[in-house]
This record gives structure tokens, C-alpha cells and sequence, in this order.
């Protein structure tokens, strides 16, 4: 693998980059959706039969015992129930745009090195053969096509290790976005019910 990187050229070492900042984006991505919940009906039953038997406290510890986006805007909600609607509405909103920024944290640069990978592959590639067609103008056209293959073959290096970064990071930035995309749902239907079971509570339309 040494002898590989080496022959790769320069455009190696940000390739080398690049793959240790996808590794440590996705290992903190997969950590942070194991740890958050995702029993969304569960916490929400919980939380409304407390709220409907007028059980504040007990519903606030059961949001916040849940972690997870969908329980911070629960929270949210019941610390701020005796608010007006529009400002409940605010508030929520709020924390639904924090909890979004860190379902998202990392993913723009997984679309970079998706995007960038490739490209610094291509850029090794040409200029490997620039360099080996430099060493046949040299040699006057004399070399053995052998040296310009084994040449050629070395600049590839760099766009192969390019799709290795690429193609793996482009598949798991698609699964976390799957798991934002379903986070972000369920945040906004829990909102709208929490909203309405405490407009309720209190005798609002």
C-alpha cells in the first residue's frame, strides 16, 4: 500500500485527506443516529396522556429522558405551554431549526469530498501522463512501450484511489440523508400535535 501511495504522486496526500476527513465524518454521523431515539409513537403517547391529565412535570421528564430531535421539540412545547399559540408556534420552530443543524452537521462535507474526490483522481491521472509522455519525448521515441504503460498505469492510481473515497462516501451521505429527511418529518408532525394538544388544554381553536 506504501508502494501504491508513492507511486500516486503528489495528488495522493489530499486524497489521503479527504478519505481520513469522510472516515471521521461518517463514524461521528453513525455514533450520533445510534445514540438519538427514534421510537417517535412511544414518546408522543407517553407525553400526551401526562399533558392530558394535566401532568406537566411528568410529561417534560418524559421528553427529555428521550433523546433525539423529535423529543427537543417536544420539550420545547411543554416548557413553553403557557404561552400564546404564536409564540408556542416560534418557540417550536426554533428548536426544530437547531435540531436540524445537528441532524445535518458534517453532511456538506461529505458532498465536497463526494464532489472533490474524483476530480483530484483526475488531476493525478493527467498529470502522471503528462509526465510520462515527457519521459518519451526525452528518450526521442526510442522508449519500449512498456515504460509509457507501466508510466500510464502509476498516473491511473490516483483516479482509481479517487472512486474508492467517492463511492462509498456518495453511498453513506444518501443513507444519512434518508435519516434526516425521516427525522425532519416526524419532527414536523410531532410539532403540529403538541402544538394542538396544548392549544386544546388550554380552550384554543
Amino acid at each position: 500500500m506504501l508502494e501504491l501511495f508513492r507511486q500516486g504522486g503528489v495528488v495522493m496526500y489530499p486524497l489521503l485527506l479527504c478519505s481520513v476527513v469522510a472516515l471521521a465524518v461518517i463514524i461521528e454521523r453513525i455514533y450520533y443516529f445510534l445514540v438519538i431515539r427514534d421510537d417517535f409513537e412511544e414518546v408522543m403517547d407517553k407525553v400526551e396522556s401526562s399533558l392530558k391529565q394535566n401532568r406537566v412535570l411528568e410529561a417534560m421528564q418524559v421528553a427529555r429522558r428521550a433523546r433525539g430531535p423529535v423529543a427537543s421539540v417536544l420539550t420545547a412545547a411543554i416548557a413553553r405551554q403557557g404561552d400564546s399559540r404564536q409564540v408556542l408556534e416560534d418557540y417550536v420552530r426554533k428548536a426544530g431549526n437547531e435540531e436540524l443543524y445537528k441532524l445535518e452537521r458534517g453532511l456538506p462535507v461529505l458532498d465536497v469530498i463526494v464532489s472533490v474526490a474524483p476530480l483530484l483522481g483526475l488531476l493525478g491521472t493527467i498529470l502522471g501522463i503528462i509526465e510520462s509522455f515527457n519521459i518519451l519525448g526525452a528518450m526521442q521515441g526510442v522508449a519500449e512501450p512498456s515504460v509509457i504503460s507501466i508510466g500510464i498505469a502509476k498516473a491511473l492510481l490516483t483516479t482509481a484511489a479517487g472512486l474508492i473515497i467517492a463511492i462509498p462516501t456518495a453511498i453513506m451521505q444518501a443513507y444519512f440523508n434518508r435519516k434526516v429527511d425521516r427525522y425532519i418529518l416526524e419532527m414536523n408532525r410531532r410539532s403540529i400535535d403538541i402544538i394542538n394538544l396544548l392549544a386544546n388544554n388550554r380552550g384554543e381553536a
